[in-house]
């Protein structure tokens, strides 16, 4: 069965595929010349982006006052460490980024025009700028181009678009400051103090709402680590104006340091207030003590009573004043309680921490999370899933703080009890004493545990202003913000060698693209990867108008390649004396008739007796061809009994010795004609006349009129033109071929281009 030898993209080895596009010398080195022109036009229009860096050390130390305390109480927690982790999270916010976009206005961009494919990126120093509320910017959503063009006459062409093909607003001939009213709101158009009258400007503006500046600048900044062991945070930021890229971190490393500096004081300012409120109710309970004292003194007529009891009561003073220490601290750990228990303290610090290992660690650990919250709290939204998980956290550990505050209150009423006893059987000891001795005395024990509390309340206070007052930033500036000295992109090796890859590339994807659509061949090598049928020659694309190619002395190209057909006709037709030839085609206008005319014209060259017969009787040109009439013909003697070979038989003046037959008048019946008994009695007068018969059949393709005649033929020559015959086609022959139709087959391949391996020995080559 003919059929395809293989895939043409798969057979093909490398040596056929150069011998077969070496014509195509010049598409690489189009494509490289042009990607290399693609790579200095994009180097040309893109600004240079370069990385601007800077690292600032975190400071984790405890703010914890460090002074003195009183036996009963350690220390107020007044601030709590700092985790590095949380502290990109903040410097990372979207927060401090929209801070950072409203102090710099960077939701305005300007760039200039100065020339063709010459742009200033005006940072800070555009003639012309746009203005708006700021609450403009805060609830605009979206980004918008605004292209401002300003004549030598101060007259301006404003036109507001949004993408390629929206337009929200054109204001066109005004005059400095304009309004424009786009559907987001009015924006002024107005001149700096860098605006030279009388030049003219072509400026484009950026104009963007907060919110979306602040998200696009997350995607060309990192915050993150210097190193894992460090508590140095690194920031980088790409921008294509150093001297904004480094404003833009100095800007949002002091709106950090701000914002931790204002939390530290909000939180001293909180302690401050608790303390206040807490003097002010110790102060009352203190003077009242105070009069007390006086009164009972005054009234029972007592000097001192220390002095006058001092010998009789020193066992029992001891354990008065364990009592007092002991009464003062259960009152300290009960406001702790109080604090701790009231709704509205659920999510503040707890302010100071009670000499109970009960209670203090408890204390510690809570404090340190609720930092932590409020640190979160500031940059995250309320369903964060951390601030849920350090909320229940939370929960857990206030738990703890009240069971050890209940530890030490139930501890401390154990040691009240054991030092009241003590009081009380020294107190036995002096039943002698006046009953006004032992009054005075708890008068004065009052009045000590609040004064005692007063005192260690003033303390704290001036340790919390005294913190107030030296705050310092949490991060520390390492590196200022400086700029690489080489932009990170475009880098021009890249660029260059990527345009190199395209150039080499785009050739063999053209070529492949090419392949893989294209359903047509266009050498002799191609055709003989579809098909097992032997191809027994191909022609040269014919630049001349001429019909008859070959003559006797003719060497141009084509007339030696019909002569190389007609050698290889002459090797498959069989040994007999009179042998018919022929030539049919897939469709109309793969030039059979062309190859009819040459090869019986090759053919007389021999000396022979040939006959050109044309039998393609619904489409008949050999006429025309060979410039003959078009009657008498073939139809005349298959249509008329009478008919004999003399009456339809013409002598070719352009080919000498050939006898043509022509198609003659086009019949209404033409598979009858062929399938009639005169043209058995037709081809056999022929066969006995002629050595050679030409047959110029129908295309097998189109109607069935050539398998009629394929019986009187001893060879069939089916010809193929390139880039024009589809490989179905082919495949169509080969099929035809396989199922017997068709016998002894050869294809000529018509049309093909020149080549130089098949010009040696050629002169006077009329083929392209």
């Amino acid at each position: 069965m003919p059929q395809r030898k293989n895939n043409t993209s798969d057979s093909t080895d490398l040596a056929t595929l150069i011998q077969r596009y070496k014509r195509l010398w010049w598409l690489p080195v189009l494509t490289l010349a042009l990607c290399f022109a693609a790579a200095l036009f994009y180097l040309k229009i893109k600004p240079p982006v370069y990385l601007v860096q800077a690292t600032v050390l975190i400071d984790e130390k405890d703010d914890t006052p460090t002074g003195k305390t009183t036996n009963m109480i350690k220390s107020l927690a007044f601030g709590q460490g700092t985790s590095v982790d949380d502290e990109i999270v903040v410097m990372g916010s979207q927060q401090l980024r929209m801070q950072m976009v409203k102090q710099l206005r960077l939701n305005r961009a300007y760039k200039q025009r100065l020339g063709f494919l010459k742009y200033k990126d005006n940072y800070n120093n555009s003639p012309i700028e746009i203005d708006a509320p700021e609450s403009l910017f805060d609830t605009l959503s979206v980004s918008f181009v605004m292209k401002i063009e300003v004549d030598k006459q101060g007259k301006a062409d404003i036109t507001a678009k949004r993408g390629m093909f929206k337009t929200l607003a054109k204001v066109e001939r005004a005059t400095l400051p304009a309004s424009v009213k786009t559907p987001y709101g009015i924006f002024v158009v107005k001149p700096t103090e860098k605006f030279a009258k009388g030049k003219p400007y072509n400026v484009t503006a950026v104009v963007s709402g907060n919110v979306p500046k602040a998200e696009s600048l997350a995607k060309t900044m990192t915050v993150d680590l210097l190193r894992k062991k460090a508590n140095a945070i690194d920031i980088c930021i790409e921008e294509t104006d150093p001297v904004r890229g480094r404003e833009m971190l100095a800007t949002l490393i002091t709106l950090y340091n701000q914002r931790g500096q204002e939390e530290k004081d909000q939180q001293a300012l909180n302690t401050a207030e608790f303390i206040d409120k807490r003097l002010e109710l110790v102060y009352k309970d203190l003077m009242g003590s105070e009069a007390e004292i006086e009164s009972y003194k005054r009234t029972h007529n007592i000097i001192d009573p220390e002095l006058q009891t001092k010998s009789l009561i020193g066992k029992q003073d001891v354990a008065d004043r364990a009592l007092i220490n002991l009464d003062a601290r259960y009152r300290i750990v009960t406001m702790i309680k109080e604090y701790v228990q009231d709704p509205a303290n659920k999510n503040s610090l707890i302010p100071f921490s009670a000499d109970s290992t009960a209670a203090s660690g408890a204390i510690s650990a809570y404090n340190n999370l609720m930092m932590k919250r409020m640190q979160l709290e500031a940059s995250a939204l309320d369903n964060n899933p951390r601030m849920q998980q350090i909320d229940e956290q939370l929960e857990t550990l206030r738990k703890g703080v009240i069971s050890g505050v209940n530890n030490s209150l139930r501890a401390l009423e154990v040691q009240m009890a054991k030092a009241g006893s003590v009081s009380a059987a020294s107190g036995g000891k002096m039943s002698s004493f006046p009953t006004t001795e032992r009054e005075v005395r708890s008068l004065y024990r009052q009045q000590g545990i609040q004064n005692e509390i007063y005192t260690f309340l003033l303390q704290k206070r001036e340790e919390n202003a005294l913190l107030l007052a030296a705050n310092t930033p949490k991060g520390h500036i390492v590196d200022l913000p400086y700029v690489h000295s080489e932009p990170i992109s475009p880098k021009k090796e890249l660029v260059f060698f990527l345009a190199l890859v395209a150039g080499l590339l785009l050739p063999l994807l053209i070529i492949g693209a090419y392949r893989l659509l294209n359903n047509k061949f266009s050498s002799q090598q191609e055709l003989e990867t579809l098909t097992s049928i032997p191809v027994i020659g191909h022609i040269q694309h014919n630049r001349t108008a001429d019909s008859v190619v070959v003559s006797e002395g003719n060497t141009t190209s084509n007339a030696e390649l019909f002569r190389y057909i007609r050698n290889n006709v002459q090797f498959m037709l069989p040994a007999d004396s009179h042998q018919t030839v022929l030539v049919t085609s897939s469709v109309s206008g793969e030039g059979k008739t062309f190859v009819s005319v040459n090869l019986a014209a090759a053919f007389t060259l021999l000396g022979k007796q040939v006959a050109l017969v044309g039998l393609d009787i619904r489409n008949p040109q050999l006429a025309d061809a060979l410039n003959i009439n078009k009657t008498p013909g073939a139809t005349g003697f298959l249509a008329k009994d009478g008919t004999t070979l003399d009456d339809v038989i013409q002598h070719s003046p352009l080919v000498p010795g050939l006898d043509v037959i022509v198609g003659g008048a086009i019949p209404p019946n033409p598979s009858e004609l062929l399938l009639s008994k005169r043209l058995e009695h037709f081809m056999t007068q022929l066969s006995e006349r002629y050595d050679i018969v030409v047959v110029d059949s129908a295309p097998v393709g189109m109607v069935s009129d050539t398998f009629s005649l394929a019986k009187y033929a001893q060879m069939t020559i089916a010809v193929a033109r390139a880039r024009h015959t589809t490989r179905a086609q082919v495949d169509t022959l080969n099929r035809i071929v396989d199922e017997r139709r068709l016998s002894n087959v050869g294809i000529v391949l018509n049309d093909t281009r020149s080549s130089h391996d098949n010009e040696y020995g050629y002169s006077n080559d009329t083929a392209s």
